[in-house]
């Protein structure tokens, strides 16, 4: 197939679209409402996103994706309350939540990790509660091959380090 010149770039609302309907399996009106858009707007963005993407495909074109993203989260587990940046495990006991905005950490949450509490898998529990919280990237130093791909059929990539800096967590973005 010959490439073309011709770049089709995606925007941010339908590479958003093209995650809660495709990767996420939400209905219309489920994404719609995640989007603060009606769902008549919502079927216009999902179908041109859709139209871009298979153009881009079948005719050989480039795809760039838009990213405005105003806010970036990056998810850890770490057995440290307080210096949460070494040892990083899915089973860790704490979960941390680095929001980025504007190349910056401007919020750093952390909850004890319900696997701690409960003997079930990370795949079951984590999954639910990166999709819950916006996650953009989970960083940890060892996964499961099956928590790995639940995690990247949600969009949800993994970095795979054994300890990360701020510095680091601010360059993912």
């Amino acid at each position: 197939m010959q490439t073309h010149q011709e770049t089709i770039t995606l925007l941010s609302e339908e590479v958003e679209a093209l995650y809660l309907m495709d990767l996420l399996e939400l209905y219309q009106e489920e994404a719609a409402q995640k989007m603060e858009v009606s769902r008549p707007t919502f079927a216009r963005i999902i179908k041109s996103a859709r139209n871009k993407v298979a153009l881009a495909l079948l005719g050989g074109h480039t795809l760039h994706l838009e990213n405005t993203k105003e806010r970036y989260v990056v998810a850890l587990c770490s057995e440290n309350e307080t210096s949460p940046y070494s040892s990083l495990s899915p089973k860790s006991r704490y979960i941390h939540f680095f929001t980025l905005e504007n190349h910056h950490i401007s919020e750093h949450q952390m909850i004890p990790n319900p696997l701690t509490s409960n003997q079930m898998k990370p795949p079951l529990v984590l999954t639910e509660l990166f999709v819950n919280q916006r996650v953009n990237v989970f960083v940890t130093g060892t996964i499961g091959q099956g928590f790995k791909s639940m995690l990247s059929t949600k969009g949800i990539p993994v970095l795979l380090k054994e300890e990360i800096t701020d510095e680091e967590i601010t360059a993912l973005w």
